[in-house]
């Protein structure tokens, strides 16, 4: 099976598992000397041991991801910006088989006659960057897709498989990768334990990886409370639990709007999920790296009801923004110069009302900066999603003019 990225963009693959619910690297490192076990039995979490440091795990302060799928225009966008953002996570070669534990290679065309990014790692360590390998399974609701289900077996029968665990530290060290970042996203929240599950499958591959001196990172999906309006979603990550079962956590702080017109990612928002993190795992937040969407997003009204279209490109909500006109516009519901999310409601020719929000590289700034200022002196853990030759222009330039 090969697959593509589930993440904004590229159609997360829960889209086609709730279509009413919300949809939903800069990398710091912190390890234990002692990993606590996990029960499987109900009950609290453990209680942990304190957090020590680690050194920095990334060369720079910005970090994106390289989708195998999209590789050449990924590696194009990477070599016009690697002396400003050398790190990089790439998807191609973790895609987990949920029956067989092994993991396979995605539709890459990184190289020519290759599904291989081997080529891909080592440009990134020419240009003095860290590549992380990030773990991922296929469940996008295609007919060839693994289903929720199957991945929850799959964690659950990872737990005690050392094959499993094996499996994705063998490709950590084969691709000479310096990192993992563990990015399932569809298990259903209802699963058995699933919750427990979860947290002792992280424990393992932390514990395996830090053994062949790799730094391992867990995607979260983006939570305001421990019951909030993406449980569906994000019910299976417990993060008490998951608190010291990894090196650093990547918030996924992306698709904020689904049922009805609106950003993608507003500060409003951020304090929420950070108020969130700091009373769930507060010694993982100066470990934490804020991933923000660099992609838009489109809806229509079907019956006076806003219907979601997809994720947009910058360039192609560019394009779309330029072909309307004044007539069209509705100019109450506009604002092209919004600080944080530019976005535009319009008529098309047939009479049917559609809205586009988007995200300028002038957006994006002020969004870093002023959760910057809510975040404190620690420097700021930012990742974009992702890179292509369509983020805006200046992108990188202005993003680590910010950082520094």
């Amino acid at each position: 099976m090969n697959g593509i990225a589930s993440r904004g963009s590229l159609s997360k693959s829960w889209v086609s598992l709730l279509p009413s619910v919300l949809l939903p690297l800069l990398l710091i490192g912190c390890a234990n000397n002692h990993v606590p076990a996990l029960s499987t039995s109900p009950g609290p979490a453990p209680t942990q041991p304190p957090m020590q440091p680690t050194p920095r795990v990334l060369r720079g302060n910005l970090l994106s991801w390289i989708v195998g799928r999209d590789c050449v225009r990924g590696m194009q966008a990477y070599l016009r910006s690697a002396d400003m953002a050398p790190d990089a996570a790439l998807i191609g070669t973790g895609w987990i088989e949920p029956t067989t534990g092994e993991l396979l290679t995605g539709g890459n065309n990184c190289a020519s006659d290759s599904h291989s990014m081997d080529s891909v790692v080592q440009v990134i360590h020419q240009h003095g960057g860290m590549a992380y390998l990030t773990v991922t399974m296929w469940t996008d609701g295609t007919a060839d897709a693994w289903t929720p289900q199957q991945e929850a077996e799959y964690i659950a029968k990872a737990t005690g498989t050392q094959g499993y665990i094996d499996a994705i530290g063998h490709e950590g060290l084969r691709g000479h990768y310096d990192g993992v970042i563990m990015d399932l996203e569809a298990t259903p929240a209802d699963y058995p334990s699933i919750q427990r599950l979860f947290a002792i499958y992280n424990q393992h591959l932390w514990a395996a990886l830090k053994a062949t001196h790799k730094s391992y990172g867990i995607a979260l999906i983006h939570k305001v409370s421990d019951h909030d309006d993406a449980y569906v979603l994000n019910g299976f990550q417990d993060w008490r639990l998951l608190a010291h079962t990894a090196d650093f956590m990547v918030i996924m702080a992306l698709d904020q709007s689904y049922r009805t017109p609106g950003p993608g990612v507003s500060l409003p928002w951020l304090k929420q999920i950070l108020a969130y993190a700091r009373q769930t795992m507060p010694d993982m937040v100066p470990h934490m790296i804020w991933e923000l969407p660099l992609y838009g997003a489109t809806w229509h009204q079907a019956e006076s009801t806003w219907v979601y279209d997809g994720t947009i490109s910058y360039q192609d909500a560019e394009t779309v923004i330029d072909q309307i006109s004044p007539s069209q516009e509705d100019v109450a519901e506009s604002n092209l110069d919004d600080p944080t999310s530019a976005h535009i409601t319009y008529d098309d020719e047939v009479g049917v009302k559609h809205a586009l929000w988007s995200i300028t590289a002038q957006n994006f700034i002020v969004l870093v900066t002023a959760f910057q200022q809510i975040i404190g002196p620690r420097p700021l853990q930012v990742a974009a999603w992702y890179r292509t030759t369509s983020e805006p222009r200046d992108f990188w330039l202005s993003l680590k003019q910010v950082s520094e």
